[in-house]
Formats: structure tokens, C-alpha cells, sequence
């Protein structure tokens, strides 16, 4: 469209709107603003030129085009608009926490989403969030190497591990990086990994890791770090990705993709890290994609060798453009401290069972009239002197083994044979004459007339002896303990 086309379509535009020169008062105008709008019973019409008329009188639009930017200031635009970096809050490692949160972050999302992250916490019951700066695939991968190899809990195999990093140093040489330029950031690396094999046995404590990649010095040394063994790695094995660059060399796409420090990963050197890192440690990688695919649940990808096919694993979710952590649940079970391997200290050398004596029996001289008004509870028959103490310790009646009184105060003497009915074992002499037993106040109704009573005829040892009548109210009829008939 030319700029004089444009012009007279922009004017049209503003006809139709009913805009009116500068100067044009519409209170004072003789015509209903309806009158002076085309199409509003009107037939609008174009002059032979192109030129729009109407009957309505002619209305005209001050149209000021805005001054054509250089290309100098568009390119500084697209420099700026490229460069901006919204403000993300969060850790740049989080803690692990349930994969349900993911289901309510989709819950009113694409209805394929929903489908997907409805079934993810049935087989993958935690996840762990990192940090959407540009570096979330390569902290994710960095922060699941060490933690699985905590998780591993092998110490010989962390060693292992700090011998071959060391030894990649050779690698970097070989690929042209100073060893000036790289060794700080290989210093942190080897300590994280001397310091979790220092922690063993930790249960699954990680605590320390987790605080080593939020501290943003020792996580960007070893995301740097991680960047230059792929850089390396793919400038010495050309021929393996060449074939997937399209316009770009190995040299070109490692200078532009991979060293560059926020720069986020792509497919491509994701397999260069899992190739130069993840596989010479035994590990393996699973990377589960939510994504528009077909599909009830989340489509997964394995990187494994085929000689270990059983090997240690992590697993990434990848959302587009972002890497988070994902747990199954035997992994977090992994991970949990056990349980606490208690010591007992004995303060003797251990008696042998056949040897053990009951301690003894603490005679009862508290008061515990105010247990009585707990629903059955009741209090068992003690021998008392005439001064209302205890005479001797109390034996509880419940166990007919110790339920048995001292045969050192009372004068006892075996009974025969006296017909059908047995008597107690014991009877007492015909001169000895006791004391009157006083109202036991610990005696209750419920109690007194229970098995548990050794005067009641159904206790295992029943005392004959030990039974009183009840007092009797002449002519009145018996009465409860309150007084009530």
C-alpha cells in the first residue's frame, strides 16, 4: 500500500468517526452529530480521483506521521529488548516438595496439560524447583550428579569421581582453555564433591548441597565449570554432532550456545553434558517432557549405556524453555534420613531372667480417697490397727500368688475336713479375739461385692474371716451411700 493510499484510508477512517476540523464547536452546530456521519442516513461516494464525498459537509483529519526511526536506533531496540531479564524470585535450587503442586499449577490450564500433570504425582511424587535464568537445565543437571551421588552413599565412588574430574583437565587443554582461566572453577567443583564424601554416612542429609548451589559463587563455578567440559567435549568429538549443526561448526555453536554464562542448554548440548559427564559416572539421565504431545501421561526420553542399564538415575522435567528436578518415590525414599540407631548403656551387667526378683512392695500410707470417683476404680482391703495405720505392706488381692497374708500376725492353725463346704485353709484359734475392724474408707459397694473382694465367695481366695454384714437400719430398709432408700 502507498503512502498516498494510506493517507486516504486513514481519512476515510476518521469521516466515519464523525472528527471534525480544528475550530468546529459541536454544541453550536446546526446539524445532530448523526447528520454529519456518513452511512447514518446517507449514501457516502467517491469522486472519479479517489477523493471521498459525502452531502454531509466535508470534515477533515490532521494526521501527523511519526518520524521514521534509523536503522541505528531499531537495532539498539532489538539489542535492549533482547537483553531484558524479568525479576525471578525464588532460590536457585529449592527444596523438595510434592509434585501435587504441579497439578494445581495446571489445574486451569490447556485440558492436555491437566490430563498430564493429573497422573504425574501417581508414579513421580516430589520435585524440586530451579531457578528460570538461563542456567536451569545446566544447575539441574550439576545439582542431580552430586546429589545422586549422595544418594549412592559410596565413598570410594566419590573419590573415584574427584580422580577423573582431575584427570578432564586434560581435555580442556586439549580444546585450547588456559588452565588459569578454568582451575577456579574446578577447585569448586572437586571441593563440593571431597566435602560430601567427608559427610558419609549422612542418611540422605542434603543440606549441604542444597546450601552450596544457593550460594550463586559455588553454583556459577560449577555451572562454568560443567559449560567448558561440554565445550571441550564436543571440540574433541566433531564428528558425533556436526551432523545436527545446520549452519553453524562445532567451534561456532560452542562459542555462541555453550560458554556463554546464561545462555540456556538445547538438545544438543544437553547430550554433550550426559556424554561427557552423566555416563563415565555410572549415572543415568531420564528427562520426562509435559508438553501438547498426544498422550494421557508425560512422554520420557532415557540416556543411558547399554552395559548398564540398571545404573543410578535422576530425572528432569521439561516444561519449554525450562529444566526443574523430578523424584520417584522410591528416590525420595532414598533419600530420608533412617531411623536412629539407639545405644543403651547399662548401669549393671545385665541380670539373667531366671534371676530376677520383683522389687519390693511399698507399703500404702498415702491418701487416695480422690481416685475413688473414677468409674471403677476401687480400693482393695488393707489390714488396719486400731490406730488406722497400715499394719503391714499391702498385697494386692487381684493375684491369688500374692494375695496372701503373714502367718506372723495372726495365731493359725490347719482345719480338717468339715463336710461339703471349704472353709479358708487357716482358721483362727478359738482364744484368739482381734480387734473390731473398723469401716475401711477405701471400701466401696462396687468393690466389696465384686470377685475381687477376698471376703466375696467367688474370690480365687476367698477369707471367710474377712467377712462382715453389712450394718441394718431396723424397720427403715437399706439405704445407699448417700442415704438414699
Amino acid at each position: 500500500m502507498s503512502g498516498q493510499n494510506a493517507i486516504l484510508k486513514i481519512h476515510h477512517w476518521g469521516q466515519r468517526q464523525g472528527f471534525r476540523p480544528p475550530g468546529t464547536n459541536f454544541a453550536s452546530s446546526s446539524l445532530p452529530l448523526a447528520a454529519n456521519r456518513p452511512g447514518v442516513g446517507q449514501n457516502p461516494s467517491f469522486s472519479a480521483t479517489g477523493v471521498f464525498t459525502s452531502t454531509a459537509p466535508q470534515r477533515h483529519l490532521n494526521f501527523i506521521m511519526p518520524p521514521l526511526q534509523t536503522d541505528e536506533e531499531i537495532a539498539n531496540l532489538q539489542k535492549l529488548s533482547n537483553e531484558y531479564e524479568p525479576e525471578i524470585e525464588g532460590p536457585l535450587v529449592g527444596k523438595r516438595q510434592s509434585s501435587q503442586a504441579i497439578t494445581a499449577e495446571y489445574q486451569n490450564a490447556d485440558e492436555i496439560f491437566v490430563r498430564k500433570t493429573a497422573v504425574l504425582p501417581q508414579k513421580y511424587s516430589h520435585y524440586r524447583t530451579v531457578k528460570g535464568d538461563g542456567n536451569c537445565g545446566w544447575r539441574a543437571i550439576a545439582f542431580s550428579y552430586f546429589e545422586t551421588l549422595l544418594r549412592i552413599g559410596d565413598k570410594a565412588r566419590i573419590l573415584e569421581e574427584l580422580t577423573r574430574l582431575r584427570s578432564l583437565n586434560n581435555l580442556l587443554n586439549q580444546a585450547g582453555f588456559a588452565e588459569h582461566l578454568y582451575e577456579d572453577f574446578v577447585v569448586e567443583t572437586l571441593n563440593l564433591l571431597s566435602e560430601i564424601a567427608c559427610s558419609l554416612p549422612s542418611s540422605g542429609d542434603d543440606a549441604g548441597l542444597l546450601k552450596a548451589f544457593n550460594d550463586v559463587g559455588v553454583s556459577s563455578a560449577i555451572i562454568t565449570h560443567f559449560r567448558l567440559l561440554t565445550s571441550a567435549w564436543m571440540k574433541t568429538h566433531v564428528d558425533a554432532y556436526q551432523p545436527f549443526l545446520l549452519e553453524d561448526t562445532v567451534e561456532q555453536y560452542c562459542a555462541s550456545q555453550i560458554e556463554p554464562y546464561q545462555v540456556e542448554i538445547e538438545h544438543i548440548g544437553m547430550n554433550a553434558l550426559i556424554d561427557a559427564l552423566i555416563l563415565p559416572a555410572g549415572l543415568a539421565v531420564e528427562i520426562l517432557y509435559l508438553d501438547r504431545s498426544v498422550g494421557v501421561e508425560v512422554n520420557s526420553h532415557r540416556f543411558e549405556r547399554v552395559d548398564n542399564p540398571d545404573a543410578p538415575t535422576f530425572r528432569l522435567l521439561y516444561r519449554p524453555g525450562h529444566y526443574d528436578i523430578l523424584y520417584k518415590i522410591e528416590d525420595v525414599a532414598a533419600l530420608m534420613p533412617g531411623p536412629t540407631n539407639l545405644q543403651v548403656a547399662y548401669a549393671t551387667t545385665p541380670v539373667p531372667y531366671s534371676t530376677f526378683q520383683p522389687a519390693p512392695i511399698i507399703p500404702v500410707t498415702s491418701d487416695i480417697s480422690a481416685f475413688l470417683d473414677i468409674p471403677g476404680m476401687s480400693a482393695p482391703y488393707v489390714p488396719v490397727t486400731p490406730s488406722g495405720m497400715p499394719s503391714e505392706a499391702y498385697t494386692s488381692p487381684v493375684s491369688p500368688v500374692l494375695s496372701t497374708f503373714s502367718s506372723t500376725t495372726l495365731p493359725l492353725r490347719p482345719v480338717g475336713d468339715i463336710g461339703g463346704f471349704r472353709p479358708s485353709k487357716y482358721e483362727l484359734e478359738a482364744e484368739f479375739h482381734p480387734s473390731p475392724m473398723p469401716n475401711l474408707p477405701f471400701q466401696t459397694p462396687t468393690f466389696r461385692n465384686s470377685h475381687f473382694n477376698p471376703a466375696h465367695f467367688r474370690n480365687s481366695d476367698f477369707q471367710p474371716e474377712m467377712w462382715r454384714p453389712e450394718p441394718a437400719d431396723s424397720g427403715r430398709g437399706h439405704k445407699d451411700e448417700n442415704g438414699r432408700h
